[in-house]
């Protein structure tokens, strides 16, 4: 936290928004308007005799306004802030004091999160809450969908993560930093494109057409000046006037402004062991390709053969610097690097031979890159046509955010500090733009990508893997191109709408058949082991080692291949926990520790955070109970009061902000006095994030959860103490 603290001094100030008023939005801001929290965790109105706290839930993390409609005397002073506490490394609490009588008060600035705290002074009676949203002025307009629940969840809290990093431009979080990193923004600019109208268009041409700043980590600029960033931005939008504009400024980066070997290289914050050498040289080859077809499409031809020559350069040196026999590696690391192996194989320096033992050695059992990088790693596995194994590691790496019950990605995977080992990071966000997810899913596994500048033509080559069924829409420049996929032991069904002014490019996968009779469109054969032209509107497009192909012209099509398809899954599913619909409410309840109350000091920043077991009983998964005298140890125990007999068999028990804080092990014991407990009704051992308890059926008011294991490490935190009924 030390680098994060000094870097937000010397480098977010330029790039922070300020504060905005309810009455006046910057431009392009959308204002939703007033609205009602989904949860109190008090029923209003309420007043109390002494200090206490009301804590609101949202449906989703947004930005937000809270405000307050309430009755009292004059002078009270009364706290709004997000209950994400990494607010205040930006944002200090916002205070009101009240007057006389009835009033009320909407806080001037905007914060994130999921949920409102507001600070209430005893004798003040609050009569009503509301939330103002704002957000970019955007419509969320594509989809994905299939029959795996895990990617349908991973799809959406992409899309929720990739709006809420946008405002006056592109942020790497909302809360902590707010900062306008390239490396963020090239999965930003992407998702865009699949996810929201063209309003988005606009914060995605600043991007390219910003000022290049080579002492700002001038390796994400390289991961940005390529195929992953300009050219992918020319392919959706057909804007050559930007390409024109940016293009010396990018001849000139390249060929004069970046030096190798330069320590403010960036490339990922995943773990060590980052290979460098061989990233900066894979990227830097992706991006003198896009500049040689920059030069092309805006008239540079003369700056072609300089191009060549420094491609052919690299291309001739890199197998020798870096292939090991298995594995590209340079002298900087002692092990090969998931990340530049990947690379390699996503800019084409390494060839086809070569793909199995770089599967084989690296990118079966490597798992360095963060869920940044990692994106680059699924592209290169799909390239090698080992999609499903792209689609297991994406469900093992997000293993711990798909149950969670944040509605968006974060940080780090498991929330673990990205560039040390072991290392737990309290401070990263949950909710970073660099998630890829919705990139991955809508473009690379349902294959929807344009080919030719503004879509003109497109392709849907699916690389569908163990799915059975895919839905997507992907909103284009030129309209909706929606797709359709549904998979049986004998049938292979692709739908396609596709708008005026494009030609879709059909690629049936042969990857996907064990036998491939016929194919039909609208009903119609046009394939048999030739192609036969039977149906207007469809050419052929010719086949290679893993497709065949057909031209498509606007309107709707079904087609279908006949034969014979495996159906079988390697993945395993999460196992999903109670249903909400079963849970009590726990506004009346009480909850006690066998250590109580306390404050928890969160980061460099000392930033204070209240762990009363009270908080786990607030249904805000970002304020909960931890035990900060020690680490775990038998004895310890949390219990709650129901006030009365219930009947349960389920609990859960939520430290997603804490990840590591689990149980190591857990005896749970009930009673209808706290006096005599029973017998454990459960016993075991906590799982990260969530931990889910089933039991026998019971009836009792008190639930008590003690801990049976030690740990020397972590502390033990509930963020949130749910119970459920059958």
């Amino acid at each position: 936290m030390i680098f994060r603290i000094s870097f937000l001094i010397t480098c977010t100030l330029a790039t922070l928004t300020g504060a905005e008023s309810t009455t006046t939005q910057s431009p392009g801001i959308l204002d939703y308007g007033q609205n009602d929290y989904l949860r109190t965790s008090k029923d209003l109105p309420h007043v109390e005799d002494k200090p206490w706290k009301l804590v609101c839930t949202m449906p989703y993390n947004c930005h937000f306004q809270p405000s307050i409609e309430l009755d009292s005397e004059a002078g009270k002073v009364i706290n709004f802030n997000s209950s994400n506490p990494l607010v205040l490394f930006l944002t200090e609490t916002e205070s009101y004091t009240t007057q006389t009588g009835k009033q009320s008060y909407e806080a001037k600035n905007w914060v994130s999160g999921e949920g409102a705290i507001y600070t209430i002074p005893a004798g003040v009676k609050v009569l009503s809450v509301k939330y103002r949203e704002t957000g970019y002025d955007t419509r969320f307009v594509g989809s994905f969908e299939c029959n795996d629940n895990d990617y349908n969840i991973l799809w959406k809290k992409a899309a929720r993560t990739a709006y809420i990093c946008m405002r006056d431009h592109f942020y790497d979080c909302p809360d902590r930093e707010r900062v306008g990193f390239w490396g963020d923004g090239t999965p930003e600019l992407n998702e865009c494109f699949y996810i929201f109208d063209s309003k988005s268009h606009r914060l995605c041409k600043e991007l390219v057409r910003r000022k290049l700043e080579p002492k700002f980590y001038p390796g994400q600029h390289l991961e940005f000046l390529g195929d992953y960033g300009l050219w992918f931005y020319y392919l959706q939008t057909g804007d050559l006037d930007s390409m024109r504009a940016i293009y010396e400024p990018t001849k000139t980066f390249l060929f004069e402004t970046y030096q190798f070997g330069n320590p403010r290289t960036w490339f990922d914050w995943g773990k060590e062991n980052k290979d460098t050498a061989v990233l900066e040289t894979c990227f830097y080859y992706n991006c003198l390709g896009t500049l040689r077809k920059m030069a092309i499409a805006t008239g540079h031809d003369s700056d072609l053969k300089t191009i060549d020559t420094k491609l052919e350069g690299i291309r001739k040196s890199f197998d020798e610097k870096y292939w090991k026999v298995g594995y590209y590696m340079s002298s900087q690391v002692k092990e090969p690097d998931d990340r530049a192996n990947a690379m390699a194989v996503n800019v084409g320096l390494a060839d086809r031979a070569k793909w199995p033992a770089i599967y084989q050695n690296v990118l079966t059992k490597k798992t360095y890159a963060s869920c940044f990088f990692d994106r680059w790693v699924f592209e290169a596995l799909c390239t090698m046509g080992k999609q499903e194994y792209a689609l297991m590691r994406m469900q093992e790496r997000y293993r711990t955010m798909i149950p969670a019950s944040f509605t968006t990605l974060w940080e780090h995977y498991d929330r673990w500090w990205a560039s040390r080992i072991d290392a737990f990071d309290e401070g990263s966000s949950l909710n970073h733009g660099w998630n890829p997810p919705v990139i991955l899913l809508s473009q690379t596994i349902a294959g929807v990508s344009p080919e030719s500048p503004g879509w003109e033509t497109y392709h849907v080559f699916p690389k569908e893997a163990f799915l059975h069924t895919l839905k997507v829409t992907v909103p284009t420049i030129k309209g909706n191109v929606d797709v359709g996929l549904k998979k049986t032991a004998s049938e292979y069904n692709l739908t396609l709408t596709s708008p005026v002014g494009t030609t879709g490019i059909i690629g049936f996968p042969r990857s996907s058949f064990t036998r491939l009779d016929r194919i039909t469109a609208n009903g119609v054969t046009i394939w048999d082991g030739t192609f036969h032209d039977a149906v207007s509107g469809i050419t052929w497009a010719g086949e290679d080692s893993e497709h065949l192909k057909f031209n498509a012209a606007p309107g709707t099509w079904t087609f279908t291949g006949h034969g014979e398809l495996p159906m079988s899954s390697p993945k395993k599913d999460i196992v999903p926990l109670p249903s909400k619909e079963l849970k009590h409410d726990s506004k009346s309840w009480t909850a006690s520790a066998s250590v109580d109350g306390g404050t928890f000091f969160m980061s460099s920043a000392k930033i204070p955070i209240d762990v009363s077991s009270a908080n786990a009983l607030d249904g805000d998964h970002w304020t909960g109970w931890r035990d900060m005298t020690s680490t775990q140890h038998p004895g310890q125990w949390f219990q709650i009061d129901m006030q009365e007999a219930r009947e349960f068999s389920s609990i859960t028990l939520d430290n997603t902000w804490a990840l590591w804080d689990s149980p190591v092990g857990y005896s749970v014991t009930v009673s209808n006095d706290s006096k005599s407990w029973s017998e454990p009704v459960a016993i075991g051992s906590g799982q990260l994030g969530i931990t889910a308890i089933h039991f026998p059926k019971q009836h009792a008011r008190h639930i008590r959860i003690t801990q049976t294991g030690s740990s020397s490490k972590y502390h033990w935190s509930i963020y949130q103490f749910d119970v459920y009924h059958e």
